[in-house]
């Protein structure tokens, strides 16, 4: 029997010991494991940034709505990924969590407000070593142990994961173990050629998206139109997440014809943004990473022609940061000092986008032919 000091609700800031952390990792993973006695475990392994990822998934429930965003980036199993993320619902694998952690997500269901933190950190449970988080709402548990590389992903039903978690899946658990090895997962697209290309930095509706997907019948290649993995060192390069490509309504379905009939969730359109994952339809234009030659930061005119005007790295680093560090739980100082890095070591341009979609990736195109 693993011993847990367990807040309560009248001392939900009870000062936990590093041992009760790993306790409380440990009963999360013996729920993980007795799932995966029921019903088997499935290893997907994935390269991330130039990691092997394993996803070891406890029965079928979730595994169609976490690897179609990551299927680009599919790799040879490894006795020894990196990083490997257990993956399980109750509903699927008939199982529940142990007693002492489904009596904590309950209390922190009925009092988030005392027992998460601003980034829904359970407070007493979030450490140097163990990082945890609890998702109020869609009811999803992320834990991760920092010196095992090994991590836990859990929901009451696979089928209630929201629209926007089966396109950019395990942003929580990826942003902490991504952040100790100087890679920054950041708010932004990323669209250029094998060579070389741009980075497309602004807060959401500022035209990231559009402008990625403009570029799909073009030379040019895509990694993100929203949420992409960075490194400075030796030099500036973006890493593809996620195939997925999200539309914006009506005006982007019209506006992008011949993505329109590969929309995923079409018969949801009332509740969520339209959703594709490019993979299954474009994977010649799908490529895992490029370097960095430029910050873009997209601007809708609606004007006719696009421009290029040169603009300064605090211009870009407050286009690409706050967005960043506001969307992604554990993102700090760390975070913001890497994407400062980054916008010094780059010449930075607004890209001023205009009605002509066509125009869009021959700019893009051109800047990069001079750089």
């Amino acid at each position: 029997m693993t011993n847990l000091a367990l807040p309560s609700q009248s001392h939900p800031n009870l000062s936990i010991a590093e041992a009760d952390r790993l306790a409380f990792f440990h009963l999360v993973y013996e729920g993980f494991q007795r799932a995966a006695q029921i019903t088997s475990a499935i290893d997907y392994f994935y390269r991330i940034g130039g990691y092997t990822l394993c996803l070891r998934f406890a029965g079928l429930g979730l595994i169609p709505q976490i690897t179609p965003a990551l299927s680009h980036l599919a790799t040879e199993p490894t006795a020894n990924p990196d990083l490997t993320i257990c993956l399980w619902d109750n509903a699927s694998t008939g199982t529940r969590l142990p007693l002492l952690i489904d009596s904590l997500l309950e209390l922190i269901r009925l009092h988030c407000w005392d027992y998460l933190g601003p980034r829904k950190e359970i407070k007493a449970y979030d450490g140097d070593r163990i990082r945890t988080n609890f998702h109020i709402g869609p009811n999803i548990l992320s834990v991760l142990d920092r010196q095992q590389n090994l991590a836990c992903y859990w929901i009451e039903d696979a089928q209630d994961i929201p629209y926007w978690e089966k396109g950019s899946p395990l942003q929580t658990i990826l942003n902490w173990w991504t952040s100790d090895r100087q890679h920054q997962y950041v708010h932004a697209g990323a669209v250029g050629t094998p060579a070389g290309g741009v980075l497309l930095a602004g807060k959401g509706g500022s035209g990231k998206s559009s402008t990625a997907l403009a570029c799909i019948d073009s030379p040019l290649v895509y990694a993100s139109d929203d949420y992409c993995l960075v490194s400075t060192d030796p030099k500036p390069y973006v890493y593809s997440l996620y195939n997925t490509a999200k539309l914006k309504g009506q005006a982007d379905l019209e506006r992008f014809p011949n993505l329109a009939p590969l929309v995923n969730n079409l018969d949801r359109l009332g509740l969520e943004k339209a959703m594709l994952f490019l993979h299954q339809h474009h994977p010649e234009k799908i490529v895992r990473g490029f370097p960095i030659k430029a910050v873009l930061i997209p601007q809708v005119t609606g004007k006719p022609d696009t421009h290029l005007r040169p603009t300064t790295a605090g211009a870009a680093l407050r286009a690409l940061a706050p967005s960043t560090i506001f969307q992604l739980a554990g993102s700090g100082q760390s975070a913001f000092q890497l994407m400062s890095s980054l916008v010094k070591q780059v010449p930075c341009y607004a890209l001023e986008l205009g009605t002509d979609m066509a125009q869009i990736p021959d700019v893009i195109l051109r800047l990069l032919s001079q750089i």
